[in-house]
């Protein structure tokens, strides 16, 4: 377990254009997972979601949250990440237009800028408080 973002971990999740799973906690408690796409910024990991999903609305609730971003074929390699979520509100939206570049490239197609214009959304920023990466060197 570390506490701080490696190098190597950072790189990592910089070259992971899969989505992560992100799991919140509902108002009564109960953990609820989504696989979403996701950002670095530094050593935090955003993420775009409309401003009424769950997702939102638990972190919201409490800040608390879990992500895992993982390979799904050997050599295993991944990392999992608690933190404190922060919900920023993204009138522009580009937390989400910066995302969908990541994992489109620069050049998104009609329906992605329709979804992407289609609703209000918000950035989550999870900032991690416990990071554990498996499968790396050292």
């Amino acid at each position: 377990m570390i506490k701080e973002m490696t190098a190597e971990v950072q790189e990592f999740l910089m070259a992971a254009t899969w989505p992560g799973v992100l799991s919140t906690l509902t108002p009564k408690g109960a953990p609820i997972t989504s696989a979403v796409w996701f950002g670095l910024d530094g050593d935090t990991i955003i993420i775009s979601t409309p401003a009424t999903r769950p997702k939102a609305r638990n972190a919201r609730h409490d800040a608390r949250v879990s992500f895992i971003v993982d390979t799904k074929a050997r050599p295993y390699k991944g990392v999992a990440i608690e933190g404190v979520a922060e919900v920023i509100e993204d009138p522009e939206k580009l937390s989400m237009r910066t995302i969908a570049e990541r994992y489109l490239g620069p050049n998104l197609p009609a329906a992605m800028e329709e979804r992407i214009a289609s609703t209000d959304r918000v950035m989550l920023r999870i900032t991690p408080v416990r990071i554990r990466p498996w499968g790396f060197a050292g």
